[in-house]
């Protein structure tokens, strides 16, 4: 394997791994629904702006940052 071969593999590699961005509903304050997926706050972090303003049926913006946590990054609104 030469050098280029061994940088698209590592790319490959990386790309399969990369977090996933996606929209989950709040099912409460704490609580957030992707699909059949539940995340608990066990499962989530927030971004700093916010905490305590989430209500149910909110749709967020989440981002993946590993097999078992989330990070929300925003509320998103319909235009």
């Amino acid at each position: 394997m030469n050098g280029y071969e061994k940088i698209l593999k590592v790319i490959r590699e990386q790309k399969r791994s990369a977090p996933t961005a996606c929209i989950g509903t709040m099912t409460s304050e704490s609580v957030c629904q992707l699909g059949t997926l539940v995340l608990d706050e066990d499962d989530l972090l927030i971004a700093s702006h916010l905490k305590g303003k989430l209500e149910k049926g909110d749709e967020v913006y989440l981002q993946r940052l590993s097999e078992e946590t989330y990070v929300i990054l925003a509320k998103v609104v319909s235009m």
